[in-house]
């Protein structure tokens, strides 16, 4: 995955995408609904304006790429 805006775009269609964006975000501090997506998109856009002086998402994207063996 390339992009917190792709993986928002699988989730909503592929359950494997969406389990990975709740796991990512959990990996990262989210204790929020795990059938929200959007809740969980804010989060991780909070994530990245936390981490990243110029908006850039990689470290982000990086993490959750981390845990795609994780979805099972």
């Amino acid at each position: 995955m390339n992009s917190l805006n792709e993986l928002y775009h699988l989730a909503l269609t592929d359950e494997k995408y969406k389990q990975l964006l709740f796991i990512g975000a959990s990996n990262l501090g989210y204790s929020g609904p795990k059938d929200n997506i959007d809740a969980a998109k804010r989060y991780l856009n909070m994530n990245v304006m936390e981490t990243s002086e110029d908006g850039d998402d990689r470290g982000v994207v990086d993490e959750i790429n981390f845990c795609r063996d994780l979805v099972k």
